[in-house]
Formats: C-alpha cells, sequence, structure tokens
C-alpha cells in the first residue's frame, strides 16, 4: 500500500516534473500564465505542509507523546511531595527544638521524654493544643508516679517558688464519663492512682481535668480533679 507521503510526494512530481528537489527554495515549474503564479504559491505551501510530515516521527502519535508527558509529569509532582514532605517535617523539627530549648526544661522518665512548661498559664484544652503543635501532648505518666512528680519538682517549683501552691495540667480527664478517669491514650488510670485525699470530688459539678498541685512544703505533691477551664502550667509528654 503506497503511504499518503509516497502519495503526496507523486502528486507534486506529476504538478512539477522539472523539480526534482522539493524544497520551498527551488523554483517550481515556468509557468507565465496568472494561474501558473497561482499554482506556484499553493505547491510552495504544500511543498511545506509536505516536509513538515516528512519531520515527525511516524511511529510515534500524539496519544502517545501526551501519555509519555503525563507519566513524567506524575513522577515529578511525586518527587516534589516527597520534597515538600522532607522540608515540612525538617521545619517541624527545627519548630519544635527551637520553642523547648529557649523554653522551660526536659527531664527523663521510663523511657520518655517530658517537658515542664513554667512559662504561662492555660486552660486544660489550650495547654494540650501547645504541646501538640509542638509534636506532642499532655504528659501521661506511667510507672512511678512519685518518681515522676519529684523530677517535675525538680524544674518547676525552683522556677514559681513554694509559697504558694502551684499546679501544673497533665493529660488525663474524665470528661467523656463522669467518675471513668482515663489517659489521653484511651488508658483507664490506675485504681491505686495517688488521689489527693476524697478526691476527685468533682466539686461544683465541673471538675474533668487531672493536675498536679505543688504543695507549700517545697516537696510533695498531690493529684487533684479541677475546673479544665482554668489557666494552669503544665506538662507535656514528646
Amino acid at each position: 500500500m503506497i503511504s499518503f507521503l509516497k502519495v503526496a510526494l507523486l502528486i507534486l512530481g506529476l504538478l512539477c516534473p522539472c523539480s526534482a528537489d522539493i524544497t520551498p527554495r527551488d523554483p517550481p515549474c515556468n509557468v507565465n500564465s496568472r494561474e501558473g503564479n497561482e499554482l506556484e504559491e499553493n505547491l510552495a505551501v504544500n511543498q511545506l505542509a509536505i516536509l513538515h510530515l516528512l519531520n515527525r516521527d511516524p511511529s510515534e502519535t500524539n496519544y502517545e507523546r501526551m501519555s509519555t508527558m503525563e507519566s513524567e509529569v506524575q513522577e515529578e509532582l511525586r518527587h516534589l511531595r516527597e520534597v515538600v514532605e522532607e522540608f515540612t517535617t525538617l521545619t517541624e523539627d527545627l519548630i519544635t527544638l527551637k520553642n523547648f530549648v529557649y523554653v522551660g526544661k526536659f527531664f527523663q522518665h521510663k523511657g520518655k521524654k517530658f517537658y515542664v512548661n513554667r512559662e504561662q498559664k492555660l486552660s486544660w484544652t489550650d495547654s494540650r493544643r501547645w504541646c501538640k503543635v509542638r509534636g506532642g501532648d499532655l504528659a501521661q505518666p506511667t510507672g512511678d508516679l512519685m518518681s515522676f512528680m519529684q523530677k517535675v519538682h525538680q524544674l518547676f517549683l525552683p522556677y514559681v517558688g513554694s509559697a504558694v501552691n502551684e499546679a501544673l495540667w497533665i493529660g488525663a480527664t474524665d470528661i467523656v464519663s463522669e467518675g471513668q478517669w482515663i489517659w489521653l491514650s484511651g488508658t483507664q488510670l490506675p485504681n491505686n492512682f495517688p488521689w489527693e485525699g476524697v478526691q476527685p470530688d468533682n466539686a461544683y459539678g465541673n471538675e474533668d481535668c487531672l493536675e498536679i498541685i505543688c504543695q507549700t512544703d517545697g516537696i510533695t505533691f498531690s493529684y487533684n480533679d479541677n475546673a479544665c477551664t482554668f489557666p494552669r502550667y503544665f506538662v507535656c509528654e514528646l
């Protein structure tokens, strides 16, 4: 079967037998009439069109080319997302380090890292938000709670003083079901949790968040339930 390009070349050869090389610069057949001049112009246009076809790769259709380009674009987008995610992670780590290094102190307890915020008092909800923005959450200590409290004391009381009672929020609440105290992880507080005296007493019917109270002796702590809206210092867990 004769291809379209061969047919086009054959037609041009028939129209202009005096020219063997079909380039736009070659003069067409010598025709003196006005019709001949028009034929000359049309022939030049057709020659350019055919040369354009000859320069195309016949093995690759427009659809194939578009598909290839789409695949390349998708691959570049995937790579870009990876770069953005990595950059975001590094940025968040930098923000975390900046906020924690220059404000307050860290301590280790049972393989976890904790941070005592002694710079500002916030509600329980805002305290939790502050910790989460920096990659953590309110503290959920396990194991020896007395040891945990002593470490908090070492960083907290020397800063705020021991003349008055001060308190810090940590990550437990019974807001979902009154009397059922759970850590933010969903784990229930142990039955032998060292509440202070008759606590928790849900005074005024709205004490749903857990705080650590620093006693005035500057040594001991106690656990108490209190209204979540009260401003308190707080302890973050990383």
